[in-house]
């Protein structure tokens, strides 16, 4: 029995693995074409949050910075800072990830794992905005495999979970684990993907 759930979970992470390698060639591939990609995906994640009443003064949306063919979400930023919102970023720090205060004109420190930076730390974000490699129309989310957001998401249930992806990115089936956590909306350039 333990043989074969040893087995079960090589297969899937070996299935992750393969997919995460093909998206992430593809995504570098459509990341270069992405210009006005961003500015699409900043509209409809300020569009999604009005639909959500989540711009509302003191709210707190947790972003991460881009790395790599990442989304990039400088103006999602931006928009975001328009409200009078408290926007954090994730911070990479002693292998965890901590959303610290962000402002436009916060230094920031670009490491191996993301980034770091020294502000304060929010706690208890009302929304959480995060990469992802792939993701299905079930608003299951691939990731890079480091386990940090799944930590993340699980320690921060209440938040609204938004994931950012090309619409590129889209595939049949996401394998999923029992450690992994659904996202509530996946925005793309093209759509915005939310519960029913």
């Amino acid at each position: 029995m333990v043989i074969q759930k040893i087995r079960s979970k090589r297969r899937y992470s070996e299935e992750k693995k393969k997919l995460r390698n093909n998206l992430i060639r593809e995504r570098k591939a459509f990341h270069l074409k992405s210009e006005e990609h961003k500015n699409n995906i900043a509209r409809n994640l300020i569009h999604f949050l009005n639909y959500k009443k989540c711009l509302t003064m003191n709210n707190k949306i947790a972003c991460y910075w881009p790395i790599g063919s990442e989304i990039d979400t400088r103006p999602s930023l931006a928009a975001l800072n328009e409200y009078k919102i408290i926007i954090s970023i994730a911070s990479t720090e002693k292998n965890n990830i901590k959303f610290r205060l962000w402002k436009p004109n916060t230094e920031l420190e670009i490491n191996k794992l993301g980034v770091l930076l020294k502000n304060r730390e929010i706690k208890k974000p009302d929304v959480i905005i995060c990469p992802l490699i792939g993701f299905d129309k079930k608003l299951n989310r691939l990731g890079r495999g480091g386990g940090y957001y799944d930590k993340i998401l699980l320690n921060n249930k209440k938040a609204i979970k938004i994931g950012f992806a090309y619409s590129t990115q889209e595939i049949e089936s996401v394998p999923m684990e029992k450690h992994d956590i659904c996202m509530d909306a996946i925005i793309t350039e093209e759509f915005i993907y939310k519960e029913a």
